[in-house]
Parts: C-alpha cells; sequence; structure tokens
C-alpha cells in the first residue's frame, strides 16, 4: 500500500505544472514564421514544460535581382522540447522521440533569459546567435497541443 501511493504521488508530481502562466504560450520573433525579409523563429509552451521551437528561413530571392521572387517559399524546421525554470532562466531541451536521436538531444540546449519588462525571452541555442522573441498568445494552437499531446506519450 505504501508502494502505491509513493507511485501515485510520483506521478501527480511528475505532471505538476513547471512552468508559471507568464511563460506559457506562444513566443516568437514574429507573429508569422512568413513574416518580413528575414527567418523567423516561434516557442510555444505548455505549462507540464513540454513545448516546441519552430524556425524559418528567409523568403527565396531571385538571382536576377529581379523583384518578384514567386510565392512565398520557406523552409520550416523544428523539434519538440521540455523547459524546465531556475531564477529568470528557461532551460530547454530537445525531446528524443526517436532513441537514436538521444545522443543529439542531451547536447540540443536552448536558454533563454526571461524578461518581465517586454515581456520578452531572448534565447540562445547551439551555435546560434541570440534571439528576442516577445509574447504573442497565452496559449499554443491547437495543432501544437495534438502535437504535444504525441510527444508526452512517447517521451513518458
Amino acid at each position: 500500500m505504501l508502494l502505491a501511493c509513493m507511485l501515485a504521488w510520483h506521478a501527480a508530481v511528475a505532471a505538476a505544472d513547471v512552468l508559471p502562466a507568464k511563460l506559457t504560450g506562444t513566443w516568437g520573433t514574429a507573429e508569422s514564421l512568413y513574416e518580413g525579409k528575414a527567418g523567423q523563429s516561434q516557442m510555444h509552451l505548455d505549462a507540464d514544460g513540454y513545448g516546441v521551437v519552430v524556425g524559418s528561413t528567409s523568403p527565396p530571392q531571385r538571382i536576377d535581382g529581379k523583384g518578384d521572387a514567386g510565392p512565398e517559399v520557406r523552409a520550416i524546421a523544428g523539434f519538440p522540447l521540455h523547459a524546465t525554470l531556475d531564477g529568470t532562466t528557461l532551460t530547454a531541451r530537445m525531446v528524443a522521440l526517436d532513441p537514436k536521436d538521444a545522443e543529439e538531444a542531451r547536447s540540443t540546449l536552448t536558454t533563454c533569459r526571461y524578461d518581465e519588462a517586454g515581456p520578452t525571452l531572448t534565447c540562445v541555442g547551439p551555435g546560434r546567435k541570440s534571439v528576442v522573441m516577445k509574447r504573442y498568445s497565452e496559449t499554443v494552437p491547437a495543432e501544437v497541443a495534438r502535437t504535444l499531446e504525441q510527444v508526452r506519450s512517447v517521451a513518458q
């Protein structure tokens, strides 16, 4: 009986919120991954620390210098993460969805400094310049929420 209680307590603690409400939702360098002439970044975070980080490339440019570059096609890539907060520093680690990616996940770390005045997150990922993201939503989009349910089921 004691063992059952301890396991139930551990499961409840593991499911507890690890991020305060001020950090959950959608953060980005722009409201859309397709905005502007530069590549964009977004981070979506749930209260339990699970989230995704997504980035886009800049739009294509014609090599002949003409103004019409055609459709706004951008490469978009991202990965699931799990974040924790220590003071004003958010630390996000990649979640390996496949065991062969476990080593990469251990070394893929993004740190963000939260600034309440903005509010903004200034983040630095592996081999990247720092980016400043502002909060665009207190919640994650529905498609991200569905993705995070799948990530949780694989990660736990």
